[in-house]
């Protein structure tokens, strides 16, 4: 039984461990991410026509902006600002009926043309042409038109631009989830007020999963609102309302880069961002939230970010003597996947404790009692198989009395008495054996005058030649050790002593051996009286 209760408790105490470790991994889960670092402020912008900034551009003097969709059209205007972020001189207009909702601004690899994105649709299927514009970086010249449209001529939104390598805008547009697409002219770029040029696609992007915190929660992390390229060309960033996602291009290939590699994450702070570029040392990721949603008073400042450090593997050497990457499985994951992993690993663990605990205390409970003997439970204390070897028996033989209950072997003798009629008497030959030590006391009481030959007693419970068993103290029956450990009589039917052996008769006196057991002197095998 008490296997049964350390089994129960040791897999008890599994469970409430197991349960523990879930409820750390659920805990991991469910404490969002912290929020991102707050960007570093360049200057504030406090014209009110700025007030719907979509479009960024940093240059060696200052920055370049545009609003979004507008109908004023005193806001329709390319803006020059200092580095105080004051504008600068006239804004830049466009050319024909100007723009229709813009929505980014980039730079030509050489830096020496500034393009403007009006690809905004945010009205489902009202556009069903975009265009791109074009002016030199100085802003010495009216906007030049480029018409464009989407090869199955249905209408998206777009908010972000990049140039590649030839001089060819690159769009890619805004979802709230799945994938955005990637799209280029296909063929020659219309100039002018001419009917649009197709578009091809390129591919799609899917950015990695990310919990920083933004005003639209899940569709603010996939949703791209603003695009930029370093000036050495070797990297590209995308931006959504939540993160900034650099990509490392080789070969001036943007399309492989957006499609195949991982980028580095960058967690961002604007309260409506839609906006990002690369300070002229493509060293700084610089973004402007859009303050239309943004309470009157709140300020619109340009911020800085330090991008996200590229990892370096440790290199090592491979037989021909290139390098060989030698960082583990585990180095090569950002700190998000890590911390994902670990999560993933404390669930488990949870789990599997869980799972012992449950399954170690089904089978306790279900594993049936040990048995208490050959084909008996522990339970089944009233009945005994006479073929059963009593604990204490000597080799086969008669149970004999040891001190407290130890019964000896047949052949052995008892501790012999002393004068006084206390221990167990040394059995005389071809006698019976003594009761042991606090074995049941005869009638006449331990100590007492010492019988004369024949009589059968020995004092203190010994037996003479001939003699009958000899109880202990607190004893039971004939040959009781200590505490009743010796053989019990069984129960007479009228409750008195103990019942005769066969072929003697029962008597109250003596008996042919002497004297018989004291009325009700009997115990059971546990040392009660019955």
């Amino acid at each position: 039984m008490w296997m049964r209760r350390l089994l129960t408790l040791a897999t008890g105490a599994l469970s409430l461990l197991g349960a523990a470790v879930v409820a750390i991994g659920v805990l991991l889960v469910m404490v969002p991410s912290p929020a991102a670092a707050e960007g570093q402020k360049r200057c504030t912008v406090t014209d009110d026509r700025l007030r719907e900034l979509s479009g960024l551009v940093a240059t060696e003097t200052g920055y370049i902006v545009i609003n979004d969709s507008t109908n004023v059209e005193s806001h329709q205007r390319v803006f020059f600002l200092d580095a105080d972020c004051e504008i600068t001189g006239d804004p830049v207009r466009y050319s024909v009926a100007g723009p229709l909702d813009t929505e980014d601004l980039a730079l030509s690899p050489d830096g020496k043309t500034l393009w403007v994105a009006d690809t905004g649709d945010n009205a489902p299927s009202s556009r069903e042409r975009v265009a791109v514009w074009s002016v030199p970086v100085s802003g010495d010249e009216r906007l030049t038109l480029h018409r464009l449209a989407y090869p199955d001529n249905e209408p998206r939104d777009a908010e972000a631009l990049v140039i590649d390598d030839d001089g060819v805008p690159v769009i890619i547009t805004k979802v709230f989830s799945g994938k955005a697409e990637i799209f280029t002219v296909d063929g020659e770029l219309p100039s002018g007020d001419t009917e649009p040029g197709k578009m091809k696609k390129l591919g799609e992007v899917e950015l990695p999963t990310t919990e920083t915190e933004n005003a639209f929660e899940a569709p603010g992390r996939t949703a791209i609102t603003g695009a930029a390229r370093s000036p050495d060309g070797a990297r590209v960033v995308l931006r959504t309302y939540a993160d900034a996602f650099e990509y490392d291009v080789a070969d001036g290939d943007l399309v492989t880069a957006l499609t195949t590699t991982e980028p580095r994450v960058t967690p961002l702070a604007d309260p409506f961002g839609e906006a990002i570029t690369y300070t002229p040392d493509g060293k700084t990721f610089l973004t402007v939230s859009d303050a239309g949603s943004l309470d009157d008073g709140e300020p619109i400042d340009i911020l800085s970010y330090a991008p996200t450090a590229k990892t370096e593997p440790a290199p090592g050497a491979n037989a021909d003597g290139a390098e060989e990457s030698t960082a583990s499985w585990f180095d090569s994951l950002s700190v998000q996947g890590k911390a994902y992993l670990v999560i993933g690993v404390v669930g488990l663990i949870g789990v599997g404790l869980v799972g012992a605990g449950v399954t170690g205390v089904v089978r306790a409970r279900r594993r049936p009692a040990k048995t208490a003997g050959a084909g008996k439970s522990a339970t089944d204390k009233g009945t005994r198989d006479p073929t059963d070897r009593p604990r204490g028996a000597g080799y086969g033989g008669a149970p004999v009395a040891g001190v407290h209950g130890v019964r000896q072997a047949p052949g052995r003798a008892a501790a012999p008495a002393d004068k006084g009629g206390n221990g167990g008497g040394r059995p005389a030959e071809g006698g019976r054996p003594a009761a042991g030590v606090y074995g049941r006391r005869p009638a006449g009481g331990a100590g007492g005058p010492r019988p004369a030959a024949g009589n059968g007693q020995g004092a203190g419970g010994g037996r003479a030649p001939g003699g009958s068993r000899g109880g202990g103290v607190y004893g039971g029956g004939a040959g009781g050790g200590v505490y009743g450990g010796g053989r019990a009589q069984p129960p007479h039917r009228d409750g008195g002593g103990a019942a005769p052996r066969a072929g003697r008769r029962r008597a109250s006196g003596s008996g042919p051996s002497g004297p018989g057991p004291e009325p009700g002197g009997g115990r059971d095998q546990y040392g009660g009286r019955y």
